[in-house]
């Protein structure tokens, strides 16, 4: 009798000590905002759709692509004329914006998750209602790329409605300290040597043929692998 309690209370223990299913939750994945597109106003044309509100006016509707998980969207429209911005935050793909008639402005859109935020490329346009035979260039769109050698090469591609684009002045250096390393060149890329971690500024300013001017900046920053 008493060996048939033994048999009982091992029997109970090694159920007690036994492995058990591994209860804890999985945790979510994280969410990330998806890429999206600029749809309109059209990339480096001018624009003819908008509606006139007025002499001097008129309403554009911008339009992007949905990005996944966005729970919100920055437009951003720059004025190259006068380099004022208008910020406007929305929470759909779209917005109508009164503009000034025959302007040149520059717009991005940024998606935001939270803390998380991804920006679109800048596309340029003029606005409707312009008469003028004498456009400005518009910015030029630069791209920097690593050569993993303690240089960057550093791209530029400037555009022009009345196909006169003559010259580039290209600056670059730490903001607040730019360097003019190209003046009035025709060139469309130049290498330039840098300091590993250190973020740069490049500024492209892009010449017509008559003088009317346009410019264009970002930053960048190379490590060493």
């Amino acid at each position: 009798m008493r060996l048939a309690i033994k048999l009982i209370l091992a029997g109970i223990l090694v159920g007690s000590c036994g492995g058990k299913d591994n209860d804890t939750p999985t945790p979510p994945k994280e969410k990330e905002l998806g890429s999206f597109n600029l749809i309109f106003p059209d990339n480096n044309l001018i624009c003819t759709e908008g509606e006139d509100n007025g002499t001097d006016g008129v309403n554009i509707e911008f339009q992007w692509s949905a990005s996944t998980n966005a729970t919100s969207y920055e437009l951003e429209i720059t004025n190259q004329e006068t380099n004022s911005t208008d910020n406007r935050t929305v929470n759909t793909t779209s917005a109508a914006i009164d503009l000034p008639k025959g302007t040149l402005f520059s717009w991005t859109v940024t998606a935001v998750l939270g803390e998380k935020t991804l920006e679109s490329n800048s596309w340029n346009f003029y606005s409707e209602g312009t008469s003028t035979e004498n456009f400005a260039p518009f910015p030029a769109e630069i791209t920097v790329s690593d050569n993993n050698d303690g240089t960057v090469t550093i791209s530029w591609v400037g555009e022009d409605l009345d196909d006169d684009l003559a010259n580039y002045d290209v600056y670059i250096g730490i903001t607040g300290n730019m360097e003019l390393i190209l003046e009035s060149t025709t060139d469309l890329s130049t290498i330039y040597s840098i300091i590993s971690g250190q973020q740069y500024m490049i500024e492209i300013v892009s010449y017509d043929s008559k003088g009317n001017t346009s410019s264009s900046r970002t930053h960048f920053i190379f490590y060493e692998s």
